[in-house]
Order: structure tokens, then sequence, then C-alpha cells
């Protein structure tokens, strides 16, 4: 099981991307049924008979964001507690291996909780039922036992992640200093250490009661299945389910100040710096934005031995833009700073070339024509506008909205945006530099 980070990578490709064509809306096409059960869970349907395989994935409004104060880390708690519990009985993971499974994972990010597997396509049946009885068995069997074990689980994978991973020490200081509390991403997804060492059985229980409802979650299912049969399995299962009720949002105040902030990189020996931007914005900014990180990437990345990496991500309540940036062992912190702000500068000061725009654009469409290849990247889509539109947007509409966009218009975008209050962080290696090998004089 994962969590995803808080930090995406724009996609780098070379000017040789020219050659590639525009996508159409025939390339990006996806046929799909959409419906409500009585119990209120969107199900989103996409079939496609040219594969033996299916996709089944249940979606919740149950990330960090819906975190009650002082839990910090619950919701990723909570989706180790729920994705396989702990019974024989309730060892899904173990049941749809026997019934053939190929994949079966979980993941929490900062506003949803996702369960998903890929079964062969007459298996679609178990893997209905496996989402359904997640929901109905387990929350009773939940208790101190229970998040105690799973607690150690979560605490071994932030010293995996972060503790013992290059920048990951750093990060979680930058998450204190851009969320800070009572904001619930002030722990990042995995959560401080002892907010997370202090939920309770009866604090997620009622945390799954609340949030992990058919309501509150969205059904999709990608792959080689008939939509009238599926739709009489998912009757049969998860339409049986009480209803409980939607989540609402949460809201918090933005950040007020901007600051900077350092911290100790005790794994690598390269300086870092990231600056970090907590942005409101309506989705045709965030399209912008995106585009704008690709040719921030474009301009900048690989020089002077350098390595950039700048990334959006879009959510309902707030998205976050990153820039990150990782230099030579040797430059002082003012020298990584002075970099970083101009290369940011690029973006406000300049019109991009048109041969990078052009590129760019063909990055982006390259990213969702790849997820469409595959049946999760198909499902990740169809759930994410679901989330965010109500699936009023198509893929083929999303996926061509940014050619719309002017350069001029990313310029603008940028010099409002990146203008605005925002944590910058220095990582600061505490090893030694490399020994310097010395030359041998020649007589």
């Amino acid at each position: 099981m994962k969590s995803v980070l808080f930090f995406l990578l724009a996609i780098a490709l070379p000017a040789a991307a020219l050659d590639g064509r525009k996508t159409t809306a025939r390339d990006l096409s996806v046929e799909l049924t959409r419906f409500e059960l009585p119990n209120g869970m969107v199900v989103l349907l996409a079939p496609d008979k040219t594969g033996s395989s299916v996709f089944v994935s249940t979606s919740f409004r149950a990330g960090t964001l819906y975190e009650p104060k002082g839990c910090s880390g619950m919701a990723h708690l909570v989706e180790h507690i729920m994705a396989t519990g702990p019974t024989p009985d309730t060892d899904y993971a173990a049941l749809l291996e026997r019934r053939r499974s190929r994949f079966f994972n979980a993941y929490t990010d900062f506003e949803t909780m996702e369960f998903q597997t890929i079964v062969p396509a007459e298996e679609l049946p178990a893997a209905l039922w496996v989402s359904a009885d997640r929901l109905g068995s387990i929350p009773p069997l939940i208790d101190d036992k229970v998040v105690e074990r799973n607690r150690k689980i979560v605490l071994q994978e932030r010293a995996i992640r972060d503790v013992d991973a290059p920048y990951g020490m750093p990060r979680e200081k930058l998450f204190t200093r851009l969320f800070a509390v009572p904001h619930p991403l002030h722990g990042n997804v995995i959560g401080t250490v002892g907010e997370l060492s202090s939920v309770t059985g009866n604090e997620v229980r009622k945390f799954v009661e609340t949030v992990l409802v058919p309501a509150n979650g969205i059904l999709t299912i990608v792959g080689r299945f008939e939509v009238n049969e599926a739709r009489r399995w998912i009757e049969q299962t998860l339409g049986r389910l009480p209803p409980g009720q939607r989540a609402s949002t949460p809201r918090f105040p933005p950040l007020q100040v901007s600051l900077t902030d350092t911290a100790d990189e005790i794994v690598s020996r390269d300086p870092a710096v990231t600056m970090a931007w907590r942005l409101p914005m309506p989705h045709d900014e965030a399209v912008t934005l995106a585009l704008g990180a690709q040719l921030l990437s474009f301009m900048t990345d690989g020089a002077w031995g350098m390595r950039l990496g700048a990334g959006l991500l879009e959510n309902e309540a707030e998205s976050l833009f990153m820039v990150q940036l990782v230099v030579p062992y040797d430059e002082p912190a003012s020298a990584v700073q002075s970099d970083a702000e101009g290369f940011v500068r690029i973006l406000t000061r300049t019109v991009m070339p048109l041969e990078l725009y052009l590129a760019a654009n063909v990055v982006l469409d390259r990213v969702a024509l790849f997820d469409l290849d595959t049946i999760d990247g198909r499902a990740a889509r169809l759930t994410r506008l679901e989330r965010l539109f109500h699936s009023r947007v198509t893929v083929a509409d999303e996926a061509a909205q940014h050619w719309l966009i002017d350069p001029s218009a990313v310029r603008d975008l940028s010099r409002n945006i990146l203008e605005s209050p925002r944590v910058v962080l220095h990582a600061r290696p505490t090893r030694p530099r490399p020994a310097r090998v010395a030359k041998a004089k020649h007589r």
C-alpha cells in the first residue's frame, strides 16, 4: 500500500517532441456510463472489450484534509486498517489473490482515500463483494489493538519514506510551516509522530463510520464487462449498504505571510531548496500553472549540474504548487535561493519561445494518452473528473484545455500567483563533502 506523495514532478521531453502530432478528441475519448445508487454512491462505468481484466476502485472524500483536529495521520492509518482487516475473513488481498487478482492497492492523499484491485473479467462480482464487505464488516472490528498493530506499520513506513530517504525530514518540516496547526496537513499524509501515536480505536471507528460511506464515495470500474450486468452486481453489493452522508469539503484560511526556514538533510550530500504555495484556484488557472511548470522544467532542468522539478497538485479545497532545486554539494544557501528565484522569475517575466510552448503541450498530451492506455490510468482520470466536476467535463475536454492557453497567460498568471505568500525551505546536508581524489603528478 502507498500514500501519495505531496510533490509531483513535471515530465520532461526534448524539443524533438514537436515531431509528435496534436491529439484529437477521438484519441482521448472514453465511453462512460454514470449513475447514482439510491444510497448516494456515484458509479462510473467505462467498458473496454479489448482487454481481459477489470479495474475496480472505491474512492472516498476521506483524505488527510478530513481528519479531526489533533489526529494527524489518521486517514492514512485508516487506509491500512480498511484495506485488509484484522481477521482471516477480511483478508481481502488473499481472497482476491485466489481469484487471480494481479493488483491490490490502497492509498491516501490530501483529499481522498482509495481502494483498488485488478481482477480477471469473470471475477468482477468478487471484487465488488470485497468493496462492499470492507465497508460493512471491518468497522465493528476496529479496537485499540487493531489500531496499534497498524500504527507500527505506518511509523515504519514513515521511517523508510521520510527518515531514511533524501529530503524526507526537510519535507516534514516544510509541511509544518506551509500548513500550520490546526490545518490537518501540517503532518503531511503520514502525520506527526506525536498525534499519530495518540489516536485511539474509538476515534478511528468514528472517522470510518462518518466518511467511508456510500454517499461519500465514487465507484469506478474500467475494463471488460457488460454495463447492465455490472449494474446488477453493484446494486446487489454496494447498493445495499446504508447511505451515510457526503462530507463537506473543509476550508481553511490561506497562508498569510511568506517565510524562509532551514532543515538538516541527513541523507543526501546535495543542498536543495523548495518553494511552495497554497493556492485556491479555478481549474482554468490550474491548467495554466501546470503548463507553466512544464515550461519551467524545459528551461532549467540539468543546467549547471542542477536538478529542478516543478509541479501542481490540483484539489477541491486548494491546490499546491511546488518548485524544488537540487544543486551541487558546495553551493551556499544564499546562492541556492538566488538560483531558484531566478528560475522562477523566468515564468513571470518572459513569454516562452513558441517551440518550447508547443513541446510542453505535446508532453501534456502524451501524459493523457499514456494514462488512457491502461485501465487504472483511465479510472484515475475519470475518478478525478467526478471529484472535481461531477463528470460534467470529459477526459477529452480536459486534456485539450491546455492547447487553448495563450503563452502570455502563463506569464500573467505566474506574476499574480508566485508573488503570493509562500514557504521557502532549505535542506542543508550534514554529511561531509565527498573526498577529493588527488591528481597524480607527471614527471
